[in-house]
């Protein structure tokens, strides 16, 4: 690994970096269904072409495809009637995320789960643990229900699990069946309803942490989440047998940005840094106006925030996992070196933002 360039960033600051520890995110990794649809064929297959509100909302909502279960025989099944199906899906995805990894999963100490909910027992961390018989002392959580702001409590979860389980990794897997909520027009769904149809796709992703100071990946120096008052209807879910959708308040990507530059600079402020300091913006793709408010609020440029508008592009809004897809990409694509800072910007229900830390 090569040495921090001191010449990128003041003295000081540099000193503060190489002195810093934290635990790693030694692996990380994707897992996609082979099916994706484009908007128009999920026009097709919810029974909305021809409906102006929805073509709209599609045309404008910056999608081109995603990756979604939309088969008939699901699409005419109660959500009960799903729940298996989905449940083997999840599992699937998350099976071959994992594996992706590669390393000694026998050093796993913990697995923590998540997704927006769970049907089905036992959890999707116990099967995964009996899938790769991990070691069986290994704990097992699975959370439900935080949705887009998982990333930053499943790191802070994972990290902690890893003072717990001394030498031992920690394993996530954030997995996410936007598809099983997803239901036909009746011709009178609320409008909330048809913009879920047009942002949310299915994802997976898989993501293991270790403090062995000679792991790869980038280091979590700190994190953080901020709970907006008052916001608790902005954004839930309606789920009833017959029909159920994931309800975005018009208003939620305002309410998510009106106090973001004040959060993200005191963070920032508390870990000795400024708004230069970062490298490396990744941005949760949460939607077409989400990502503009974020850009508006914190005065990132276009280049800043590309990578979140291509994850928007080609999956859509997948959830639980979202911002690991900025995150895989940001590596892949824009390949950080030594010393380079990235910042981790979610927004979920709560209304929650999450803020992370990185350093390569």
């Amino acid at each position: 690994m090569n040495a921090i360039d001191v010449r990128a960033v003041p003295t000081a600051v540099a000193e503060r970096s190489r002195q810093r520890s934290g635990p790693r995110i030694a692996g990380l990794t994707v897992s996609d269904s082979a099916e994706t649809l484009t908007q128009r064929q999920v026009l097709d297959r919810l029974g909305l072409t021809g409906d102006e509100f929805a073509e709209r909302i599609f045309a404008h909502s910056r999608i081109e495809r995603r990756h979604l279960n939309l088969s008939e025989d699901l699409l005419a099944r109660t959500s009960q009637g799903r729940a298996q199906e989905v449940e083997d899906e999840l599992l699937g995805h998350s099976v071959r995320a994992v594996a992706a990894l590669g390393g000694d999963l026998g050093r796993i100490g913990s697995v923590l789960s998540a997704s927006l909910y769970s049907l089905g027992l036992p959890t999707l961390a116990h099967r995964l643990a009996e899938h790769f018989e991990l070691d069986p002392t290994a704990d097992k959580y699975h959370v439900t229900g935080v949705g887009c702001a998982s990333a930053v409590p499943l790191m802070r979860l994972a990290a902690g699990a890893l003072h717990l389980h001394h030498g031992r990794d920690s394993l996530i897997v954030a997995a996410e069946s936007m598809s099983s909520i997803m239901m036909p027009s009746t011709g009178a769904d609320p409008r909330a309803k048809t913009v879920g149809s047009a942002i949310f796709g299915d994802g997976c992703a898989a993501a293991l942490l270790s403090d062995d100071p000679s792991a790869g990946g980038p280091m979590i120096l700190a994190s953080q989440v901020h709970q907006i008052g008052g916001t608790l209807g902005a954004v839930a879910l309606s789920f009833a047998p017959e029909d159920s959708y994931l309800h975005l308040a018009r208003e939620l990507p305002e309410l998510a940005g009106a106090g973001l530059p004040g959060v993200v600079a005191g963070f920032l402020s508390a870990n000795e840094l400024e708004h230069a300091d970062i490298d490396h913006w990744i941005v949760h793709p949460g939607g077409r106006r989400i990502i503009e408010n974020i850009q508006r609020a914190l005065e990132l440029s276009d280049a800043q925030i590309e990578l979140a508008w291509d994850t928007l592009a080609s999956h859509g809004n997948v959830g639980t996992p979202s911002i690991f897809y900025v995150l895989h990409d940001t590596i892949a694509r824009r390949d950080p070196q030594p010393g380079e800072r990235g910042l981790a910007v979610t927004i979920g229900p709560g209304v929650t933002v999450g803020l992370m830390l990185l350093q390569w």
